[in-house]
This record gives structure tokens, C-alpha cells and sequence, in this order.
């Protein structure tokens, strides 16, 4: 079922001006989505960076020599 049909994603899409297709240039609604949900993410990412949080992660589930399954597990 794509989201249209869902009451509360069409309220979304509408909000954001991304319903249905464009008949004058079709496939412009999906990439206007995609810039939105690309924004949405990269502004996410740096309000980690800036709070110090996606650096901490990285030290401690990345960059580190611990036993990575120990740590998976308790997740």
C-alpha cells in the first residue's frame, strides 16, 4: 500500500506539497520529497556532530578493539 492511501501520510505529503504526481514535470514531487527528507537527515546529522553524540558513538561502537557481540547483544 503506498503511503497516499494512509490518512495521516497524505495529511504529511500535503503539508509538505509533495502529493501525487506533477502532471506538467512528472517525477518532480519525488525529488522535491527526497531533497526534504535528504535536509531532514543531514541536518540530524549535524545536530549530532554538534552535540558531541555521533563522535561518541563512533568511539564506542566503532572505533574501538572491544568485542563488538557483547556490546550487540545487550541492545
Amino acid at each position: 500500500m503506498e503511503g497516499r492511501q494512509l490518512a495521516s501520510q497524505l495529511a504529511c505529503l500535503n503539508l509538505l506539497g509533495v502529493t501525487g504526481a506533477c502532471i506538467e514535470s512528472p517525477g518532480s514531487n519525488a525529488q522535491l520529497l527526497a531533497r526534504i527528507v535528504a535536509g531532514s537527515v543531514l541536518a540530524g546529522e549535524l545536530s549530532a556532530i554538534s552535540a558531541g553524540q555521533l563522535i561518541k558513538s563512533h568511539k564506542k561502537y566503532n572505533r574501538s578493539s572491544r568485542d563488538m557481540s557483547a556490546i550487540a547483544s545487550k541492545v
